[in-house]
């Protein structure tokens, strides 16, 4: 069963903004995608770089839109509060769950440019704090990540997740299936709501 989210907001930190993805951003977007596809998908599962057009964005931008109206799943966008017409990355849950499980599945890119700086601790921090105390009311949040990838380690640990396992052949990346450590995060202050 879907979540019941909430109309499409912006969330904000000390130095970003992120947004959920409108028609008149899929420039940028799509010049984020190309520019970072060699760094992009070196640690994570994307789209073929032959594949990738204006056209396949704002196809991206539609379905995440009806995806975060239906509850399924919620894309923040990542701008600079100092330079909000760049995006530098982006935060996406999906799974979202409610029922028994109140939980949802976070995976996360940051700009090869941008990255080591925080932005990324930053900007998952936020999106947590914001579906463990928004009327989404998650549980739990579960993270996948390939074990030798250190710097986002750092970042899910630094946001409080912790491991549950190692999942054997979890995800198709550079062209192999690869390993990759499970980590979750509970709300300790999860309280349950009759809806």
């Amino acid at each position: 069963m879907p979540i019941k989210a909430p109309a499409p907001l912006s969330l904000h930190s000390d130095r970003l903004v992120l947004t959920p993805g409108q028609a008149c951003d899929a420039i940028e977007i799509y010049e984020l995608m190309l520019s970072n596809h060699a760094y992009f998908s070196y640690w994570n599962p994307v789209i073929d770089r032959a594949q990738l057009s204006a056209e396949y964005v704002l196809q991206l931008i539609e379905s995440e839109g009806l995806a975060w109206t239906r509850g399924e799943s919620l894309r923040f966008w990542i701008r600079l509060r100092e330079a909000p017409s760049k995006l530098i990355g982006w935060v996406k849950i999906d799974a979202l769950t409610a029922g028994a499980f109140y939980s949802g599945r976070v995976g996360y890119a940051i700009a090869e440019s941008h990255h080591r700086k925080g932005y990324m601790q930053e900007a998952l921090a936020a999106a947590k704090r914001w579906l463990f105390t928004s009327s989404i009311n998650l549980h739990r949040l579960q993270a996948s990540v390939l074990p030798e990838n250190k710097a986002s380690l750092a970042v899910l640990r630094h946001c409080g997740f912790e491991d549950i396992g190692l999942a054997a052949a979890y995800l198709w990346v550079r062209g192999a299936w690869r390993d990759h450590l499970i980590t979750q995060c509970i709300n300790k202050d999860w309280r349950h709501v009759s809806r």
